[in-house]
């Protein structure tokens, strides 16, 4: 027998009520989730990406029961998050990205001792359990001393270390490589894939789209408190219009030449915007066929004229899809 998604949500809202005017006797009511329908199957790495505001730190904490939904279904390992609350936490990880959230002036391994007791560590493997997260997130040198001491990167390390001690099922990352140097954020998506070959499911919010690309099997984007596409970064790509974009440049285009490229074929969208002193046009391309040459011949009465390809990333697909929602 299959096992069911270790996510699932259906029509999930939230609302948030506020009084404002001179007696405060005006209620605002502000919906932050409109019906956000997700699924996550067992043992994947999810991607929710979306601009702020856009929900996903409410959705998160919906999803790892530190909030109530206003109405909706959320299960977690098939357990109501509300309803089954106290049940699912010992099985579920939250790490969120920054400084706060750990102690500064004792030691990290005096930190973890902390969250162990809290987690319900068995005290015969807990000692033993610190020390394989600290190994694992290679803090060996620096467990025993004060996290005041600690770098940005050394500091998320610990929060991830403190994420996995108890050895959840699900992992809930908000940000996890935020402000991170290169080297910090490389070894932490490192970590993080060795995790998911653990068996753990991972559920992660980035702004970053380049992380997103290399770690998630699937994403969703999420915009105004909606889920507005979710799919595999290929399947993202073609909704967008494919893997190609084509840039050209120029000192400015009239209506005329940009009505042309929309009635090329396999043209699926053109944004325009400005570029230095010059003009760039973006257009979405669904197609091979189409030569940069077909392009170039639209385009005959600019001197300096610019045009190349490249593929189409993940952060063109994100912009446009809430670009698109915003309009």
């Amino acid at each position: 027998m299959s096992k069911g998604p270790a996510i699932h949500t259906r029509d999930v809202r939230r609302v948030f009520e506020s009084r404002k005017g001179f007696f405060f006797n005006e209620l605002v009511r502000t919906e932050a989730l409109r019906g956000v329908d997700l699924d996550v199957a067992d043992g994947e790495i999810f991607g929710l990406l979306g601009p702020n505001g856009a929900g996903k730190t409410t959705f998160t904490k919906i999803l790892s029961t530190l909030l109530i939904p206003t109405s909706g279904t959320v299960e977690v390992l098939g357990m109501d998050v509300v309803k089954d609350a106290v049940r699912l936490r010992p099985r579920i990880g939250l790490v969120l990205g920054g400084e706060r959230g750990l102690y500064n002036r004792i030691s990290a391994r005096e930190n973890l001792r902390y969250f162990a007791d809290l987690y319900g560590v068995p005290m015969e493997r807990r000692d033993r359990r610190i020390q394989e997260v600290i190994d694992r997130v290679d803090l060996t040198s620096a467990a025993d001393r004060r996290v005041e001491e600690f770098s940005r990167g050394m500091k998320q390390k610990l929060h991830l270390a403190r994420g996995i001690l108890h050895g959840p099922e699900v992992l809930f990352l908000d940000e996890p490589t935020i402000g991170l140097d290169p080297k910090s954020a490389r070894e932490t998506r490192k970590l993080i894939r060795s995790l998911v070959a653990d068996g753990v499911t991972i559920f992660l919010t980035t702004h970053y789209m380049f992380e997103a690309e290399e770690l998630c099997e699937r994403i969703a984007v999420l915009s105004r408190g909606r889920i507005v596409a979710r799919d595999t970064v290929a399947g993202l790509r073609r909704l967008v219009g494919g893997d190609r974009t084509i840039e050209v440049e120029a000192y400015g285009f009239d209506e005329g030449e940009v009505a042309r490229l929309k009635h090329i074929a396999g043209v699926s969208r053109i944004v325009s915007e400005e570029f230095g002193p010059k003009l760039r046009l973006t257009l979405r391309v669904g197609t091979t066929d189409l030569s940069l040459d077909t392009i170039r011949n639209q385009l005959t009465n600019h001197a300096e004229l610019t045009v190349r390809e490249r593929r189409t990333s993940l952060e063109d697909v994100y912009l446009d899809l809430v670009e698109e929602e915003a309009t």
